[in-house]
């Protein structure tokens, strides 16, 4: 197997790459889009309205990619989207003031619709190892990109301004389409009577992929509301500069990665990826309550590396939702998942801007009493296997020549 593919596959091999350089575009901007959208001139209460409204087009972007991926394949749908979100990104950088970014956001949003693609395709290609595959190719290549880019991003604000950026990550978007093409196509499958009916309700009457769900949902929420508008707190509040927010950003990265390592090599969290999640979840928390002294540099950069555990958490459930889901379902639990945590987003920008309006640490003490329970919870949640039906079509296992 080539070196290239990580021990994954070929298929998987060349989804890690794509993923690397998706997640590159996301990292050269992501802790800069607070910051652009107020440049352009929005308030800051707007910049968290349009944050949410974001989500809201991502949740409209999302819903139709399971019955996409069936009617046209599930590649040919990836690779559209994520073309689509290229041209969404370069927009973004010549947007002249904040209401052109509304184009830009619909088309970044579609481009989200690869997240659950990605995952149906992770699950269908890693056999027997699922939690190792989801979390090198979702969060190790990934959080590589994220600590390399902001990097970059710091100089080419401090050199050319808050634009650059953005096109750059225009570029790593175009890369990661160039890998994607080469997925061998995954055509639809041929339905049998019970996957012909499958739909998103057809999901949620699984009582365990209810309560995963819920509590995806509510683990976003509270994550989503004490990182959305950190950018902001560390410019406005501490003081940091535009080009210092985008590099200290790598720090994220750097947890995300101690993060996954670690959970790969414990066989104890590889079995039970829920108590992963409320691991990377309280060391969040504990992370938001050290930007409470955004003014000492290093607990700033300790803050930032608790951090990743938000990132490392949402390839493990993912992983968590693949187990407790048959196969033919899980085109729609890995959108639902995605659609629920992006509900998350919306709502918590939102929340989020108008408690920063009233005073800048609010959003972290509400993060941090409503992440302390769902760290309980999920530390004793078990979920067991689906026990797959007999006449079920893997989905997408036929492929063409």
């Amino acid at each position: 197997m080539a070196r290239w593919q990580f021990g994954l596959g070929r298929e998987n091999g060349l989804t890690f790459w794509g993923m690397t350089f998706l997640e590159a575009s996301f990292g050269a901007f992501f802790a800069l889009w607070p910051l652009w959208i107020e440049e352009l001139g929005a308030s800051i209460g707007t910049v968290g309205w349009l944050l949410g409204l974001g989500g809201v087009l991502r949740l409209f972007a999302l819903a139709p990619s399971a019955w996409l991926s069936r009617r046209f394949g599930l590649t040919r749908v990836l690779v559209v989207a994520r073309s689509v979100a290229t041209v969404g990104i370069l927009s973004a950088a010549l947007a002249p003031s904040w209401p052109w970014l509304l184009p830009a956001m619909a088309g970044m949003a579609v481009g989200d619709m690869a997240f659950p693609l990605v995952s149906t395709s992770v699950a269908l290609n890693a056999g027997a190892k699922r939690v190792r595959a989801f979390a090198i190719i979702l969060t190790m290549g990934p959080s590589v990109a994220l600590m390399l880019t902001p990097l970059l991003s710091g100089g080419l604000v401090t050199l050319w301004g808050l634009r650059a950026p953005f096109a750059a990550s225009a570029g790593f978007s175009a890369i990661s389409v160039a890998f994607l093409t080469r997925l061998h196509p995954v055509v639809p499958p041929v339905l049998d009577e019970h996957s012909a009916q499958d739909t998103y309700l057809s999901v949620l009457r699984y009582g365990r992929v209810r309560a995963l769900l819920t509590l995806q949902f509510l683990t976003f929420f509270a994550l989503g509301m004490g990182t959305s508008l950190l950018s902001n707190y560390l410019h406005d509040t501490a003081g940091y500069s535009e080009s210092t927010v985008a590099t200290l950003t790598a720090a994220t990265a750097v947890g995300s990665i101690i993060f996954s390592v670690f959970i790969t090599r414990s066989t104890r969290l590889s079995h039970r990826p829920l108590r992963a999640v409320a691991l990377t979840a309280a060391s969040a928390a504990i992370g938001y309550m050290l930007f409470l002294r955004a003014d000492l540099l290093p607990l700033v950069l300790l803050g930032l590396t608790l951090r990743g555990g938000f990132f490392a958490a949402w390839p493990l459930y993912a992983a968590v939702l693949g187990e407790a889901t048959p196969t033919r379902l899980r085109p729609h639990v890995f959108a639902l998942g995605e659609i629920l945590a992006g509900s998350g987003f919306v709502a918590a920008p939102v929340f989020a801007g108008q408690l920063y309006a009233i005073r800048p640490e609010l959003p972290f003490y509400c993060s941090v009493a409503m992440l302390v329970p769902l760290v309980v919870v999920l530390a004793r949640f078990h979920v067991p296997r689906a026990v797959e039906a007999v006449s079920s079509v893997e989905m997408g296992a036929a492929r063409s020549p």
